[in-house]
């Protein structure tokens, strides 16, 4: 059996808000590729801090080709993780 791994809630609707922020810049198939981000993510181990959230906003951010389209989605995406 595969180990299963999770995050504090708080964590997930973290990654909700960065998700609707991605698919906003990427448009609707954004929505996959969050889904595939988030199980990559999370089959990485336990997440229990908000530092472990900026894993899954770079995952996400390999998926933006243009570098400033891609800069600016992270600079958005880490103001979601502060508390």
């Amino acid at each position: 059996m595969p180990n299963v791994h999770r995050a504090l809630p708080v964590l997930l609707r973290i990654c909700a808000a960065i998700d609707q922020l991605f698919v906003v810049e990427i448009g609707p198939f954004g929505a996959r590729l969050a889904e595939d981000a988030r199980v990559a993510w999370l089959a990485t181990g336990n997440k229990t801090k908000p530092s472990d959230v900026d894993h899954y906003v770079a995952l996400l951010a390999a998926n933006i080709a243009d570098r400033e389209q891609r800069d600016a989605f992270v600079a958005e995406a880490m103001e979601c993780i502060k508390l």
